[in-house]
C-alpha cells in the first residue's frame, strides 16, 4: 500500500463507520464515462454480453471499469447487451449532473440473439448509476422494445426516464418510465425506430432513420404522457431523408440565436457509416444550417463541453475501437475545425458505444467525503478501484 500505515483495529473501525459508497470506486467529475461491451475472453456475438462503465481521464487514462450486473440481486435485475448490435448503449448524464443512465437486458451472459427476445420473457433494462458508482437496476420492463433492441436512456434527475429504441407493435418509440417501473408508455406513434434521446435546453430530442425525421423534438419541453399524445416534430432546416443519424450534443453558444425558446443554436451529430462522421448545424432564427463535416468511420457517441475562455468546443466521440477528440475552435455558424486526436482504444474482442461526463455528487457529499478523510486518511484504503488490468484481462 501506498500511504501510511494504520493500526487494524482502527481501520476496523473506520471501514465499520464508513458509509458503503467509499467501496464503490467515486467518479472523477470533469472525466469520461464510455458504456462498454465485453470482457475480452471470447468473440463479441448477438448473446447476450457483459457491460461495464469504464471512466477515463480527457487525456484518455483508464481510471476504472464498473460492471454491470450479470446476476439477479434482490429487485435488481442483470444489465447485459447484444456484443454486435451497434445501435446500442447510447449512455447519457442526468441534466442535474448527478446520474448515468443506460439500458440493457435482462439477461444472462449467452443468451443467444438478445436482441429478438421477448421483453416478456427477457425485460428491457434500464441501469442508474451515481457519482459513488452505486449501481440501481431496478426498473425493468416487460412493453418495451420487444423483439428488437432497446438502445439507449436520457434522464432529467434519475427518476424520470425516457427511452429509445424499436420493434414492431406498440412497444417502440419514444417511451417514458420512472426508476423502478415495470411499466412504460409511448409517447408518440410516428416515427417508432428510434436511435437515441436526449434532452438539450429542457426539451427532449430524438434522432432516427425512418420515413421523412431525422432529428425531432419530442412534444414541448420534457413530457411524461399521455401514451401516444406527442408529436415528434423534425428541425426546420434538417434534413429529411438520406443520414443515419445516431448521437447528438447542443449548445448555447451566441445570445443571439435562440431555437423555440431554448437557447441553443449549435449541434453536432454523429452519422453512421464509412463515409460518416460528425456533423455541425447551427440555427439562424428560422433554420438549422449545415456548415460541415469532420469524417470518421463507424462514430458513435459524442459529448462535449464549451471552452469559457474562447466559446470553443472540445468534443468527445467513440467509435467501437477508439475514444477520440476534437476541439472545434470555428465560430458558432462556420465549419467545424480542428482533427480527431485518439485518446484510448479499446481491448480486443470489446466495444465502446455511448459516452458521456461522469456524473457528479449529489450536495453534501463533497463534505462527508472529507470528513472522513479526517479519521486519518484510511477511507481511501477501502476504495476499490478496478484497474485496466483487473477489468480488460
Amino acid at each position: 500500500m501506498v500511504g501510511h500505515r494504520f493500526p487494524r483495529v482502527l481501520l476496523a473501525a473506520v471501514v465499520l463507520v464508513l458509509p458503503g459508497w467509499l467501496y464503490a470506486g467515486p467518479f472523477t467529475p470533469g472525466n469520461l464515462a464510455i458504456y462498454r461491451v465485453g470482457d475480452g475472453s471470447g468473440s463479441l456475438s448477438n448473446a447476450a454480453t457483459p457491460v461495464f462503465i469504464d471512466e477515463y481521464t480527457t487525456s484518455g487514462t483508464l481510471v476504472q471499469s464498473i460492471a454491470m450486473p450479470t446476476t439477479v440481486s434482490g429487485s435488481n435485475r442483470r444489465l447485459t447487451a447484444s456484443g454486435t448490435a451497434t445501435s446500442e448503449g447510447q449512455m447519457t448524464r442526468s441534466v442535474d449532473g448527478r446520474y448515468l443512465v443506460l439500458t440493457g437486458y435482462d439477461a444472462n451472459v449467452g443468451t443467444a440473439s438478445i436482441a429478438g427476445t421477448s421483453s416478456a420473457s427477457v425485460n428491457r433494462v434500464v441501469g442508474r448509476v451515481d457519482w459513488n458508482g452505486n449501481i440501481d437496476t431496478t426498473t425493468a420492463l416487460p412493453d418495451a422494445y420487444s423483439g428488437n433492441n432497446i438502445r439507449g436512456a436520457a434522464s432529467t434527475n434519475g427518476t424520470d426516464i425516457w427511452l429509445a429504441g424499436t420493434s414492431t407493435g406498440s412497444s417502440n418509440g419514444v417511451r417514458y418510465t420512472t426508476l423502478g417501473s415495470d411499466t412504460s408508455i409511448r409517447l408518440s406513434s410516428d416515427p417508432t425506430n428510434i436511435r437515441t434521446v436526449n434532452i438539450f435546453g429542457g426539451q427532449l430530442f430524438a434522432s432516427m432513420q425512418t420515413g421523412s425525421f431525422r432529428l425531432t423534438t419530442v412534444g414541448t419541453g420534457t413530457p411524461t404522457g399521455p401514451a401516444d399524445s406527442q408529436s415528434q416534430t423534425n428541425l426546420p432546416g434538417y434534413p429529411t431523408s438520406g443520414t443515419s443519424n445516431f448521437a447528438f450534443v447542443m449548445f448555447d453558444l451566441d445570445p443571439s440565436a435562440d431555437f423555440n425558446g431554448t437557447g441553443l443554436d449549435t449541434l453536432y451529430v454523429t452519422v453512421d457509416g464509412a463515409s460518416g462522421g460528425v456533423f455541425k448545424w447551427s440555427f439562424d432564427g428560422t433554420n438549422w444550417i449545415a456548415r460541415s463535416s469532420k469524417t470518421l468511420a463507424d462514430v458513435r457517441g459524442i459529448t462535449g463541453v464549451v471552452n469559457p475562455d474562447d466559446n470553443s468546443v472540445t468534443l468527445y466521440v467513440t467509435t467501437p475501437s477508439t475514444l477520440r477528440k476534437l476541439t472545434d475552435t470555428a465560430a458558432w455558424n462556420s465549419d467545424i475545425s480542428g482533427s480527431f486526436t485518439t485518446l484510448a482504444s479499446a481491448a480486443t474482442n470489446t466495444a465502446f458505444r455511448g459516452i458521456a461526463f461522469a456524473p457528479i455528487p449529489e450536495p453534501g457529499a463533497l463534505a462527508l467525503g472529507a470528513a472522513a478523510v479526517l479519521l486519518g486518511g484510511a477511507t481511501w484504503l477501502v476504495r476499490r478501484r478496478r484497474t485496466a488490468c483487473e477489468s480488460q484481462a
